[in-house]
């Protein structure tokens, strides 16, 4: 485990040793326990798992502590939450961040971000978020905005605001080496940046050229990049996006003996690389909070075991291919069962270029994904779904649709992670441990335990083998009931991502919206699937969707029953948030 930024197509490998993230932790399944070990040691660690010899694991570190700490339950989920209680759980994010996000490298000009946005508008697509990659900035440098090419970043704020839309802007830790520029002569004034063994400036290059890279370890360091998301927050900015943070360089690595000073307490590079994309989300995620009051929303490339308090992720830069699109399914599940559950990839592929099956395939697949981003390279074909055919860009808006129906549900899943540190996707395993079947499932995930997903990820497949635990399964859209313990085969066509309904659930969804309005829909939905109960139970998390007021409190929490015939019964189990929904509506199915 090393943080590393490699392009190269990651598939099944087993030379390839590094990935961008080190989650020190993992999770064995016997048949008469569960139990999971997390090595707390952020210096370059190695897990064997198997390859030396079939008859034992072992792990180990090239420096610091064994330090290491062995949790034990009935169930897997037993073993999340105690993990999750020791390393944190993710906040309740604002809701906006649960809609749909759009981004490339590069959007590079403010007509081209408004002519971007009035496409999902007149082509009948649901759109929250635009992220703008580096050339937004003036010459790569962060913390500033390149003014030929984003003359009013306070004014496009204001205009994708009214049309329903936030902006997201990316910031890498490679600071500019240029005389005149604030952030690199208050870092070298203060002592803020990474030093040689000698004392000097540590220097490599990145984006901007020759760059200086700051001492996260430090807690004054932190704060004073924290302040710095108020130029961007002042001009209407919702959310950052941390980028290059493995610490990714291009005149090599840095070196093991790098110098981060600290709070008095230097520590070279070789102990801080792993924990330098977690302090550098710490640090925005702080900075954001004191300069807007709201909840913030950061993404991070690196990362280390407890940054999902301070920050959702994606998988970094994947391609368009069809092997990237099956890997997407396992990587997410094990990022939630790691304690990351706010996780995404990009849909569609990063680098190469994708095509109208793959990336329909990809919007199905991603449907659920806690994190709802297509992202693309420069030098690759665009991918936003007017690219492409009527049929791609109908089946795209499907499933956008379909998301943006089930958010309210997605955002109870946040409300119980919150507590319990159970992941919003889940592997079958995690509910259904005792069926041999589900154990290497890897090509279908459940939504929370009441939505399955089995999403087809083969080229020119249209006829997907599909395993269902025990118990009565709906067919989302035909609506057949079925029992379930056996393998089915469900016909797929390009347009159809099989999703199945558990019997006797409710599920709360919203009206049809292009975006997500502050404080959530007037309208809720119960979507109820009554099967063998004679009734049927739901607790519904609301609040105002933005900031910490549900911490004093503020917040409702609605019980609903209902029987077979429909009949719904409502109770509060908290009321402490003034608003309350307009309209109630069940669906029996």
């Amino acid at each position: 485990m090393w943080n590393t930024d490699n392009p190269d197509p990651h598939v099944e490998n087993p030379t390839f040793k590094a990935l961008y993230k080190s989650i020190p932790f993992f999770i064995a399944l016997r048949n008469d326990c569960v139990y999971g070990i997390f090595f707390d040691n952020h210096f370059k660690t190695n897990f064997d798992m198997g390859y030396s010899s079939t008859d034992y694991y072992s792990f180990g570190a090239a420096d610091g502590e064994l330090d290491y700490f062995f949790f034990y339950g009935d169930t897997i989920a037993d073993i999340i939450s105690q993990y999750t209680a020791l390393t944190g759980r993710c906040p309740l994010p604002q809701l906006w961040t649960l809609g749909y996000h759009q981004s490339r490298w590069g959007y590079s000009s403010q007509q081209e971000v408004l002519d971007l946005a009035q496409n999902f508008i007149d082509n009948d697509l649901p759109c929250d978020v635009i992220h703008m990659d580096i050339d937004y900035m003036d010459n790569y440098k962060v913390f500033t905005v390149d003014k030929n090419r984003f003359p009013d970043l306070t004014a496009l704020s204001d205009v994708l605001h009214q049309k329903g839309i936030r902006l997201v802007t990316i910031i890498d830790p490679g600071t500019k080496v240029e005389n005149g520029y604030h952030m690199y002569e208050e870092g070298i004034k203060n002592n803020y940046f990474a030093q040689t063994p000698d004392g000097e400036v540590y220097e490599n290059v990145v984006w901007p050229g020759d760059s200086v890279f700051p001492d996260y370890t430090s807690s004054i360091v932190r704060n004073w990049w924290g302040s710095q998301t108020k130029f961007l927050l002042d001009q209407g900015i919702s959310g950052i996006w941390n980028d290059m943070n493995e610490p990714a360089s291009f005149r090599g690595p840095l070196p093991d003996d790098v110098v981060f000073p600290g709070d008095d307490m230097p520590r070279q590079h070789k102990e801080v690389h792993n924990v330098f994309g977690h302090l550098m989300a710490k640090a925005t995620y702080e900075g954001i909070k004191k300069n807007s009051g709201k909840r913030p929303f950061v993404i991070t490339r690196a990362c280390y075991s407890g940054t999902q308090k301070y920050s959702t992720a994606w998988t970094g830069d994947n391609q368009s291919i069809w092997a990237h699109l099956k890997l997407s399914i396992p990587q997410l599940l094990n990022l939630g069962m790691s304690g990351m559950p706010f996780v995404g990839t990009d849909i569609g592929g990063f680098g190469s270029n994708t095509n109208p099956e793959l990336l329909s395939r990809w919007i199905q697949a991603s449907c659920f994904a806690p994190l709802f981003r297509n992202h693309c390279a420069k030098f690759s074909r665009c991918q936003e779904p007017w690219q492409f055919d009527k049929q791609t860009l109908d089946i795209y808006r499907t499933y956008v649709r379909l998301r943006y129906r089930f958010i309210p549900y997605l955002y109870d899943l946040f409300y119980e992670e919150s507590r319990t540190g159970m992941p919003i996707i889940r592997p079958l395993v995690m509910h259904y441990q005792s069926d041999p079947e589900v154990r290497e499932c890897n090509d279908e995930y459940l939504v929370g335990d009441r939505i399955l997903v089995a999403p087809v990820t083969d080229q020119g497949v249209h006829v997907k083998a599909v395993y269902l635990p025990q118990g009565t399964w709906i067919d989302y859209w035909t609506k057949e009931r079925i029992s379930g313990g056996k393998y089915i085969l469900r016909d797929a066509p390009i347009d159809v991502c099989p999703i199945y309904i558990k019997g006797d659930s409710i599920i709360p969804a919203w009206p049809q919206l292009d975006h997500i309005p502050d404080g959530g829909s007037e309208e809720l939905i119960l979507e109820y699937y009554p099967a063998s109960a004679d009734s049927s139970k739901y607790v519904h998390y609301q609040d105002n969707g933005a900031d910490f007021a549900y911490e004093a409190g503020e917040y409702n929490l609605y019980r609903f029953r209902a029987d077979k015939d429909g009949e719904l019964s409502v109770s509060m189990e908290h009321e402490g948030y003034e608003h309350h929904y307009e309209t109630l509506r069940v669906e029996v199915y």
